[in-house]
This record gives C-alpha cells, structure tokens and sequence, in this order.
C-alpha cells in the first residue's frame, strides 16, 4: 500500500491572509478531491493499493474535518524542530519567510515517519496523478536486478545514473530559478516519491538545526 500525503498549514482569514476562511475551505475541499479522485484513476491500472493522509498543523486543525470526509487520514502534527534551536542565525530569522507556509512547511516531513508502508508520495493539494507511478514504486521497492526493466522506463535527467539502491525520486524546481542558474535548483515541494525511515527523518531534522 502506497502512502500519499499533502499537508494543511492554516484555515486562511488573518490580515495577512491571502484568503478568506471560506475562500479558503472551498480551496482545500476541491484540491483535496480532486487529487484523491485522481489518484484512484490511477491506481485502477496499477498493482498497488493506496492510502491518503492529511499531515495538518495544529493551526489548520479547525479545517482538517473536511480531508476525513473525503477518505484522508489526518494526522495532527507540529513543526518538527523549534526554529530557536537552528544554529544558523541567518536560517534562524528568516525561515518564516523562505517558503509559503515558513517552518511550518517541514511537516512535509512526517511522511518519512509512514514507515508502515514501503513508499510514501508528498504531494501538493494543487497537483494531479495521470497515471501509475508503478515504475518509479518497483524501482523503491525491488532490488536492482528485479525492478530491472521498470529502471529502463524512467525518464531521467541528463546522464544521470541510478543507484543500486535507490530512498527517493524528486524534481528540481527550476522555476524557481533565474535563466542560467539551473545547477542550483532545489527540490520541488509538490512532489517527492521516497522510502518512509526514521533514521531519515531524523537527518533532516539535524540538517535543518544546523542551519548549512
């Protein structure tokens, strides 16, 4: 069973807000149906069931109901570190700013903690499944030999060479970037494929305190 995740980070309204609190559910409720919809398109073609979770912090909790209703399995979590004991000061002050949602957007990462299923898939509630990942899955999930003929399948970048084992497939955010930065995209947010680990989790969450 494959784990899909989005996360909730707010319930909109607030002066800063850039919607209204109805505006806002009506947003969540669409995008959270629709990408559930289309992840079961998906899977009627695939040989792997799935699983949806909602990874909500506590200040959209008010507005989690809606993801049970639709078939997500919400769990309640808060920023994984506290932003104060990230040891870079320039990290440290602007980390609500680097993204949307600020720190709160690492709760992307309780997806490592899904270690009841061999692979999890964060997704943004503003995305779509077209069709089977089942390569990209048998590529986590198989050794090297067996998911030999689904590596083949993979659309790779440049001359790029798998690893004998691979923990994640990810795409770069190259519209992110100014014309001719390309080398130093970072990761896409709205879509990371990996193997759930603890000791994974764990990492990121010393990568981030240390602030390098």
């Amino acid at each position: 069973v494959v784990a899909y995740s989005v996360t909730l980070t707010g319930c909109g309204g607030g002066k800063d807000a850039r919607y209204s609190q109805s505006e806002a559910m009506g947003l969540i409720t669409q995008g959270a149906a629709v990408l559930r919809h289309s992840i079961y398109m998906a899977h009627r073609k695939s040989k792997y069931d799935f699983q949806m979770y909602a990874l909500v912090h506590p200040s959209a909790k008010e507005c989690s109901h809606v993801m049970s209703k639709l078939g997500y399995t919400v769990l309640i979590r808060n920023t994984p570190f506290d932003k104060q004991d990230i040891q870079n000061e320039f990290l440290r002050e602007n980390i609500d700013g680097a993204s949307c949602c600020g720190a709160k957007e690492f709760i992307k990462l309780y997806a490592y903690a899904l270690v009841n299923h061999p692979v999890a898939v964060i997704l943004d509630l503003d995305s779509l499944i077209l069709k089977p990942l089942d390569d990209l899955i048998d590529s986590i999930i198989l050794g090297e030999v067996e998911a030999l003929e689904a590596r083949k399948r993979l659309p790779l970048h440049g001359d790029l060479e798998l690893p004998k084992k691979i923990d994640a497939f990810y795409t770069r955010d190259y519209n992110m970037v100014n014309p001719g930065g390309e080398e130093y995209a970072g990761v896409q947010g709205g879509f990371l494929m990996l193997r759930p680990s603890e000791e994974a989790f764990e990492e990121y969450i010393d990568i981030i305190l240390e602030g390098n």
